[in-house]
């Protein structure tokens, strides 16, 4: 069979073509030409594929490529059989590139629409340059994106930086608050204070912060302390808290105390805190009471100093003669009265300085080279000060008018001291020197009244009024606590020289 193949019983191809060597050349050739070229088309399909791996329908390109190479065989087996006949083999080679043919041609009709699904290189040149576009405006609007951000960020950081401010200058204001500032959270504890809550507490911050706002409420108001808190929770408002009532809060000793307490909400990521100002007034309320006493003390005293002056003016009445020398004594004892006040304003009402009160009631005379004061300093009692500036008014103006400085060779010395007995006594002389022997009044008047009964009567003591050949002396014994509560400090004696003088 194979020595068939090879020799064959067939004559050559070239016989038909009468061995003309032009025509045997144009065939010979052209079959060649084209086996060469069904030959690379099958090359070069084979290498596009095994390049590109991705590609689609690489079985079709395959199938292609056997189909181009199997057509070219026959071209070349035609040139084959020009001179040797082996018609069989052709035979075969054109069975098998018809086989590959038709099963190509089968194969190709399904998948035309997968072909034509594949874009054309104009779509593809179309889709790049709209992909361009698209990829120009994504980047326009990245650009974009990138400038909002940038204005984002720089809008984030000032704010940061605001927010950051602000938390600074509350914290600021928070810790050098004048008045004591508790934050507290909505469960009750203390969350924050301030220095000033620190000392109105009398307790460091590590005792306070942590703890049940409670434990800074007196214990009569701890029960109902979380049900006012729930309220004020429920309709968070800046207000004071307990308008209308007493508030009292505790010190960690337990020490009670009156407060206001005013309550400023704080909305937060946990809810509603509380911001309390907490201001001791403790100081106010006993400003309040002394002032309340102050008013009392001074209805009190009003009432007896117009007492006071009904008793001066009935004694004046009684003693002048006529209504020119009653305006003048009166007038001259108010005087002297109010000189006492004064003394009395200008130490709220505590009291006066003994020696202050003798140069405030001889300073009318103005003759400082003709006065001497010699004693301690005591600060009499309000009512010790008006009673002996009394004493002190009515002897100054005799003195004038008919004792020792009636003359300028007089003088008048006033001293006192304090005797230590069973009781602490006050005992104070009234001396006048170098003018006219005293004579007793043939009439005893409202200042003769006043030295020998009223004022040694309304200071608890005694008194003698007495007439020497140097001038008049006048004498006072009192106890000590009926006059004065307090011995000021400055020696056991102080000289004045005059009512304008200084401690010597």
């Amino acid at each position: 069979m194979v020595e068939r193949l090879l020799n064959g019983i067939y004559m050559p191809h070239g016989y038909c073509l009468l061995w003309e060597p032009w025509l045997i050349t144009l065939h010979a050739v052209s079959d060649l030409l084209t086996f060469a070229a069904y030959s690379a088309i099958p090359l070069a399909i084979w290498i596009f594929v095994t390049k590109r791996p991705n590609i689609e329908m690489r079985g079709l390109a395959r199938l292609f490529a056997a189909f181009i190479l199997w057509c070219g065989m026959t071209h070349l087996f035609n040139v084959i059989t020009l001179w040797h006949p082996v018609y069989e083999v052709q035979g075969l080679v054109k069975a098998t590139t018809a086989a590959v043919s038709v099963v190509t041609a089968v194969l190709i009709f399904p998948l035309i629409p997968k072909a034509l699904a594949i874009p054309s290189p104009n779509e593809l040149q179309l889709a790049n340059a709209e992909l361009g576009r698209e990829i120009a405006a994504h980047k326009r609007t990245l650009e974009e994106l990138r400038a909002v951000r940038a204005d984002l960020e720089q809008r984030v950081n000032a704010r940061t930086k605001a927010l950051s401010d602000a938390t600074v200058r509350f914290r600021s204001l928070f810790e050098h608050a004048p008045v004591a500032m508790l934050m507290v959270d909505r469960t009750g504890k203390v969350q924050q204070v301030n220095a000033a809550a620190e000392q109105v507490f009398a307790a460091p911050s590590m005792e306070i912060v942590g703890r049940p706002v409670e434990e800074l409420v007196p214990d009569t108001l701890r029960e109902v302390h979380p049900k006012l808190r729930d309220a004020y929770v429920q309709d968070p408002r800046a207000r004071p808290m307990g308008a209308g009532r007493e508030l009292f809060a505790r010190r960690r000793n337990g020490e009670q105390f009156p407060v206001e307490i005013g309550l400023n909400p704080i909305r937060g990521a946990d809810g509603t805190a509380v911001i309390a100002s907490v201001v001791d007034i403790s100081h106010r309320r006993r400003e309040q009471q002394r002032l309340q006493f102050i008013m009392r003390e001074l209805s009190h005293r009003s009432k007896n100093l117009l007492a006071v002056i009904q008793g001066m003016a009935r004694q004046a009445i009684a003693s002048s003669t006529d209504l020119t020398a009653f305006e003048k004594s009166f007038s001259e004892r108010l005087q002297g009265l109010a000189r006492s006040h004064e003394l009395l304003v200008g130490k709220n009402w505590q009291g006066a300085v003994i020696a202050d009160l003798v140069a405030a009631q001889l300073a009318f005379m103005k003759r400082e080279n003709n006065l001497e004061s010699v004693g301690p300093d005591i600060l009499l009692t309000p009512q010790a000060t008006q009673t002996l500036g009394l004493a002190l008014h009515e002897l100054a103006t005799n003195a004038v008018k008919h004792g020792a400085l009636k003359n300028a060779a007089g003088r008048v010395v006033v001293n006192w001291r304090i005797e230590e007995d069973m009781v602490p006594r006050l005992r104070l002389c009234w001396q006048e020197l170098g003018g006219s022997p005293g004579e007793p009044a043939r009439r005893k008047g409202f200042g003769y009244t006043a030295l020998e009964r009223v004022v040694p009567s309304s200071l608890g003591g005694t008194a003698k009024l007495s007439f020497t050949a140097e001038g008049v002396r006048w004498e006072l014994d009192v106890p000590l606590d009926r006059i004065s509560n307090v011995l000021l400090a400055g020696g056991p004696d102080t000289t004045r020289v005059g009512p304008g003088a200084t401690h010597a």
